[in-house]
């Protein structure tokens, strides 16, 4: 009875309520509050627009404000307006403000589901509108999707990580769910009195848009504190960026003024503005001498105009640049550099600063020189060695094949020098020696490569001859430049004289080995003769002989081991058909795919013999199997440098590995096998 009497009380509280406060009127006022939130919005967009959730709320808020203007006019309107069209715009609207909460709350968005749901309940109005006419199902139906959507984001609010937002979510979220009771209170009274007319002000009814109303207002103040702590946020944000810059200046500062690398910094048109401490110990210039003035001042000279053209190139269509500069110190001297300069841009993408990086690399330099000279140069006369002769040579050759010249090679040997060592002393023999170097070295063309191949044995290059007697002048330019006695140290003198052999390319030879055979021949010959004479070989070039292959494989090469020999015989006929593309002017693309060729073939041969020797017991298969692999990696190597101008002193290299290792190696090999009982030879 107690219960009874209580409900009796709230329904004729809410009786009384519903006197003082008719549903349209609140509709009215929702209406006013919305529009004035969609406006509040729009204000507040246009200070917070990387605020998306801002201008969601503006839209869903005008869109629930016409939704609920034209709900008022139901009864007067008609019903397509007033019921379909409304509830179209309250639901959407809703779905948008919801979005837009979620995004506040930085969650995910489902926002094909809540189209989905939207796009039912519409569907549901004007079935329950129009086929199956039911105000208390069709109030159901429209009423589901903001149930479901305040629910949802009230839950999502609360999963809200962040600092800042976090409170005003949570009221938001206790905010929304209140909303959804009252829905359901309002649905759920409907439903179960079959109301026919929703203007009936009943409690249940009432209080839905009582809160409404509330909510209106407390959410609009809501999303407005939001966007607030979004500014806070990017404040925040920015002053921590701030000082993070300002954090990072402070270092670049220190890292400029103490870097032991020299550094300049300079306008875009290079004008220097800033050196530090490092820049003025490399170079000699105080920041008041630099400042002002170009890089220019570091002009050494030995760079020409067109390195700096492709350096200021590269700077200004890169915005960088990396390279070794030779650049002059202030009292002249010269100074080896790596120097990278770098381009700073400016927000609208134009150079705001050019910043180099100077680094010296002079001591470097000089030992790297130091390194090549002693790798390349005899240390008595200072010639080209044995090293830099066969590299001059397979350039010279490679050139001349191109341009369709001849070149001379030139191998002298002295006479009557063994006499001067005996009598005078190895100090007398190396001053000749010397002496015959820097007079010989007087005579010959600036072109040309003049060595010393060891003791009292020379050789020359003679490159882009017409025709093969100029080599015979060129000798005879070697004989009468040391004709003349040579006056020792000790105030003695001596006589000494040369013997010459010369072959030409490509009448005497076309590789390496062959020149340097026929002119050994020669040499030899002249020095039978007598001394002072220059002997032209007159040997044959392979492309005269009947066979014509660079690289024989005959008796002597046999091994005795069938699958061996077969192979041997492949490689040998890959290396002379790399070496014809070679002659015959073939483009890069062959000669790589012939080189490959030859390297896997190499590789599988060497499979072969492996399996070989491990299937007998081959008592040095472990050695044999290092060679193997020194092989492929010097192939590998070689494979690497094959280009123009070295190839012919690499397929010298193949050559000669090739023979050296079917000799020392592979013979042995063959003998161990053909001696086993249990080895059978197919």
């Amino acid at each position: 009875m107690l219960h009874l009497q209580q409900d009796a009380q709230i329904e004729g509280l809410f009786n009384a309520m519903t006197s003082l406060l008719d549903i349209r009127t609140l509709i009215l006022v929702i209406t006013i509050v919305l529009v004035c939130r969609a406006l509040m919005m729009g204000y507040v967009w246009t200070i917070t627009r990387q605020f998306p959730p801002v201008k969601v709320w503006m839209v869903g808020s005008a869109l629930i404000a016409v939704g609920a203007m034209l709900l008022s006019l139901r009864g007067v309107a008609p019903d397509v307006l007033t019921i379909l069209l409304a509830q179209s715009f309250l639901i959407l609207g809703w779905l948008m403000i919801s979005v837009g909460s979620l995004k506040a709350a930085e969650q995910r968005v489902p926002l094909k589901s809540g189209v989905l749901v939207s796009v039912s309940a519409i569907a549901g109005c004007v079935w329950y509108l129009f086929v199956t006419p039911d105000l208390a199902i069709r109030t159901v139906v429209i009423s589901t999707p903001a149930i479901i959507f305040d629910i949802y984001v009230a839950i999502a609010c609360l999963k809200y990580k962040g600092e800042y937002r976090k409170t005003t979510l949570r009221v938001l979220s206790a905010v929304l769910l209140l909303m959804a009771v009252a829905n359901i209170v309002k649905t759920h009274h409907t439903y179960s009195v079959d109301l026919k007319d929703m203007f009936i002000a009943s409690w249940a009814v009432v209080q839905f848009y009582v809160v409404a109303l509330m909510t209106s207002v407390v959410v609009t103040v809501l999303h407005v504190l939001l966007a607030v702590h979004y500014l806070q946020e990017q404040l925040d944000q920015e002053l921590t960026q701030r000082k993070q810059h300002e954090e990072t200046l402070k270092i670049a500062a220190l890292f400029f003024e103490n870097s032991s690398e020299g550094m300049i910094v300079t306008d875009p048109d290079g004008n220097i503005t800033s050196v530090n401490p490092a820049f003025t110990a490399l170079s000699g210039f105080a920041a008041d001498e630099a400042i002002g003035r170009t890089p220019r001042i570091l002009k050494s000279g030995r760079q020409d105009e067109a390195f700096y053209k492709q350096l200021w190139g590269d700077v200004l269509t890169k915005g960088r640049w990396k390279g070794e500069i030779w650049n002059q110190r202030k009292n002249g001297e010269l100074v080896a550099e790596q120097v990278a300069i770098n381009t700073v841009y400016g927000p609208d993408g134009s150079a705001h600063q050019r910043i180099a990086l100077y680094h010296d690399i002079t001591q470097l330099k000089n030992s790297a020189e130091t390194v090549f000279h002693q790798a390349n140069y005899d240390a008595l006369t200072e010639l080209a060695n044995r090293h830099l002769f066969f590299q001059q040579l397979s350039r010279e050759l490679s050139s001349a094949r191109r341009k369709g010249k001849h070149v001379g090679l030139l191998f002298m040997d002295l006479d009557k020098f063994k006499p001067v060592n005996d009598e005078f002393g190895h100090e007398a023999g190396d001053f000749v020696l010397k002496t015959v170097a820097n007079r010989w070295q007087a005579c010959v063309r600036s072109a040309d490569t003049l060595a010393r191949l060891g003791g009292d044995e020379f050789a020359l290059i003679a490159g882009d001859l017409s025709l093969p007697s100029e080599a015979e002048r060129i000798a005879q330019k070697l004989i009468d430049a040391i004709a003349a006695p040579i006056e020792l140290l000790d105030g003695n003198q001596c006589s000494i004289g040369v013997s010459i052999g010369i072959s030409i390319y490509p009448n005497n030879g076309l590789e390496m080995d062959s020149l340097i055979a026929a002119a050994d021949a020669a040499m030899y010959e002249s020095k039978h003769i007598g001394q002072n004479r220059a002997m032209r070989s007159q040997a044959e070039s392979r492309s005269k002989t009947p066979n014509g292959d660079w690289v024989v494989f005959d008796a002597a090469h046999m091994t005795g081991v069938k699958i061996i020999d077969d192979q041997h015989r492949q490689m040998v006929q890959m290396v002379n058909d790399l070496n014809r593309s070679i002659e015959e002017g073939r483009d890069d693309a062959e000669l790589k795919s012939r080189f490959s060729a030859l390297l896997a073939f190499t590789a599988s041969h060497f499979a072969t013999e492996e399996m070989l020797m491990d299937h007998n017991g081959y008592p040095l298969v472990e050695e044999h199997k290092r060679q193997h692999v020194g092989l492929l990696h010097d192939l590998q190597e070689i494979a690497r440098e094959f280009n123009q101008g070295a190839e012919l002193r690499l397929l010298q290299t193949i050559k000669d590995w090739l023979l050296g290792h079917i000799q020392h190696t592979d013979k042995p090999l063959g003998t161990y096998l053909t001696s086993q009982d249990s080895f059978t030879n197919v």
